[in-house]
């Protein structure tokens, strides 16, 4: 049976998903949890390998086993024994051939700023903290600018080995404003290492006026990572959804 689940997850305390000899992750978290309820190992499969910190509203996540359990009590099970910043939010038989990562078309993530100038305690977790004016206008032109298809090497951070394709097709970058926050919501068939947060810390610097939109519309072209902005925090993240045809 291909068992396919999605999570939500507040990943505050945890290394992203992928496991880790260097401290807990939400992989190993739930595989332990489905080995004591199977008594047998289990591979786990996901649609991201979200990195420390970062948030998941629906990960999709899939495993196989010969073991039939009542997906109904087997959902009650795992949120009794998971810890409450993991939720199993649903679990189905999935076909055979399914694979949550080969068979995604698209992404979804949304990121947070907190505007205030005392940042709210209970934001602290999932809002990067701006207290300097932003100029929506400027950061909205330059978003723009990178809807499409096209070369995003320059928003890749270094990863070993690097991929061998850096050609990703952004569908949707806005920028929504909502009283003293800011919602980054960005759409694409896929995403480079840490390709969002960089996108957004660019567009914070344009906002910032620490880049001119001159500089920004020529990142794509340059394919230099050290000519864009920082990589936004990470707890600002969260994977929103993932699409499948």
């Amino acid at each position: 049976m291909n068992i396919k689940m999605i999570l939500s997850y507040d990943g505050t305390e945890f290394l992203g998903w992928q496991e880790s000899i260097d401290g807990i992750t939400i992989e190993e978290t739930l595989r332990k949890t489905l080995e004591t309820i199977y008594q047998h190992p289990i591979i786990l499969q996901a649609a991201s390998r979200t990195d420390r910190g970062v948030h998941a509203e629906q990960q999709v996540v899939n495993y196989i086993t010969e073991k039939t359990i009542d997906l109904t009590r087997l959902k009650f099970s795992l949120n009794q024994l998971l810890p409450k910043t993991i939720r199993v939010q649903t679990i189905e038989e999935a076909p055979e051939t399914f694979h949550p990562t080969l068979e995604a078309v698209g992404k979804e993530y949304h990121y947070h700023l907190c505007m205030t100038p005392v940042q709210s305690p209970f934001r602290r977790h999932f809002s990067w903290h701006i207290t300097s004016p932003l100029n929506l206008d400027l950061m909205r032109e330059g978003a723009s600018s990178f809807i499409g298809t096209h070369d995003f090497l320059t928003f890749c951070n270094a990863i070993s080995p690097m991929p061998k394709n850096t050609i990703r097709t952004l569908t949707r970058l806005e920028i929504i404003e909502e009283g003293s926050s800011l919602r980054f919501e960005i759409e694409g068939n896929s995403f480079l290492y840490k390709m969002v947060r960089n996108l957004v810390g660019t567009l914070v610097y344009l906002g910032l006026g620490k880049l001119s939109l001159a500089n920004v519309k020529t990142l794509l072209e340059n394919r230099d990572r050290k000519g864009a902005g920082i990589t936004a925090p990470a707890h600002g993240l969260t994977l929103k959804k993932v699409s499948y045809l």
